[in-house]
């Protein structure tokens, strides 16, 4: 287990995969949501959603946003 992607939004055209969790500012817990979507070998949006308030707006074109601001656009 702990290779499952939380969420996967399609359209026709589009697709989405999104993981939830409280925070990634732990090593272990950002590598934990970041490796499944790195694994995904193609090149639709990948998102981590968080509590977080960071700077860090991406890690290696996973896109991270906090979940509050993204259920707000």
């Amino acid at each position: 287990g702990g290779k499952e992607i939380d969420f996967v939004a399609e359209k026709p055209e589009h697709m989405m995969y999104v993981q939830v969790a409280e925070s990634i500012t732990g090593v272990e817990t950002r590598e934990r949501e970041l490796v499944p979507l790195q694994n995904i070998p193609d090149n639709y949006e990948k998102i981590v959603l968080s509590m977080d308030k960071s700077y860090v707006t991406s890690y290696a074109g996973i896109k991270a946003e906090n979940i509050i601001d993204f259920l707000l656009e």
